[in-house]
């Protein structure tokens, strides 16, 4: 009887053993995701988008700087966040394109017994050459007449490519923030030029018709060449014109 009962127990052991086996796979490579983004099927966990004005030349320092903040937020991003990197100069055009765009797939306990996810290998590897290849693009030198700065937010952050399906959005801003275009410009005397409430206007139109203010907003402003007091000045009033508009921020200097 007892040996019966061992059997049964035997039989059931190895059925569970065999299902294990053949699953096994499966659950190590986790969720489908999109070959190309790397993103899950159902969309991504959050969006951090870093969007970069390179209307105007940047130094060295700086465009370490900028390497730096890049690596950082790539290094610490969370499973299955996408990290989106797009770049702006003088010549504005809708809907141009990224950089860089992809998901972290994050690691699995595969690697516990020595099998790393294929999904996240293909992350380093579509992460890192690429990403050193676009901030080699990002800190080449530049220069041009406009800084479309409110015009190139309004546009990545009205994108249905840009949106998730859950989770937070963070838009990450580098600029020297001397926004200059038809709209509004801090350089000249022309009527408008350095107006604080035309400013606002302007800040508080495109948020509101761009669903940008569903983005956390982190400026870093590049100390690029032009004169501090002109800096400062581009400061305050862009920190002005989000406070009035009711817009929260996080303002930094890179």
């Amino acid at each position: 009887m007892k040996s019966e009962s061992w059997a049964i127990v035997a039989s059931i052991l190895a059925g569970v053993a065999l299902v294990g086996f053949f699953a096994a796979p499966s659950l190590l490579k986790g969720p489908p995701r999109d070959p190309d983004s790397l993103c899950l099927k159902t969309g991504a966990v959050g969006h951090t988008l870093v969007l970069v004005d390179k209307s105007d030349p940047w130094s060295e320092v700086q465009a370490g700087r900028l390497k730096r903040l890049v690596k950082q937020i790539g290094e610490t991003l969370p499973a299955d966040r996408m990290l989106s990197i797009y770049v702006f100069n003088d010549v504005f055009e809708p809907g141009f394109p990224p950089l860089l765009s992809l998901c972290n797939p994050g690691r699995t306990a595969s690697e516990l017994i020595g099998n790393p996810r294929r999904d996240y290998l293909r992350w380093v590897e579509k992460f890192g050459r690429p990403l050193d290849e676009a901030l080699s693009v990002l800190t080449q030198p530049a220069k041009g007449n406009l800084s479309p700065i409110v015009e190139a937010v309004g546009d990545v952050a009205s994108r249905p490519e840009t949106r998730v399906r859950e989770g937070d959005k963070s838009l990450v801003l580098v600029s020297d923030m001397l926004q200059n275009s038809s709209q509004f410009t801090f350089f000249g005397s022309a009527p408008g030029a350095r107006d604080p409430e035309r400013l606002k206007r302007l800040v508080g139109k495109v948020w509101q018709d761009s669903d940008a203010r569903s983005w956390q907003l982190q400026v870093h402003q590049v100390q690029g060449v032009y004169e501090p007091q002109r800096l400062e000045q581009a400061s305050s009033l862009w920190q002005q014109a989000l406070r009035g508009s009711g817009i929260p921020f996080v303002w930094e200097r890179l």
